[in-house]
């Protein structure tokens, strides 16, 4: 077994070269806030459980990353608000066995601050 780390935390040029390289980008926020505004193209797989407020279980957010087509030995890049529930689901999904997973730390607070296009 290797001491690879499988979350590799990127910045904001990363997230563009992930999406012109067809890396499926995950937003992890509830969906009215990914309905407001989100990087164009990204997915909605919400961490959060809007019933309750609860977190979604480790197996249920990987199941939902592979109904949207991404396995686990596959590229992804996560981004929420400000990077504290993408760093929550990069860890759960590191816990599934993806292998690949990019962490956009600064996630929608940095894109917004540095002007990037945002869909709505």
């Amino acid at each position: 077994m290797t001491n690879h780390d499988p979350i590799t935390i990127i910045q904001s040029t990363r997230v563009e070269e992930a999406q012109q390289e067809h890396v499926p980008v995950i937003d992890v926020r509830p969906a009215a806030m990914y309905e407001a505004e989100h990087i164009p193209g990204a997915l909605n797989i919400p961490l959060v459980n809007p019933a309750d407020g609860s977190m979604v279980p480790d197996d249920k957010l990987a199941a939902a990353i592979d109904a949207a087509g991404v396995k686990p030995q596959d590229d992804v890049v996560l981004y929420c608000q400000t990077g504290y529930h993408a760093g929550l689901a990069a860890q759960a999904l590191a816990r599934q066995g993806y292998t690949d997973i990019e962490l956009y730390s600064g996630s929608m607070e940095d894109w917004t601050k540095q002007d990037l296009p945002v869909q709505r």
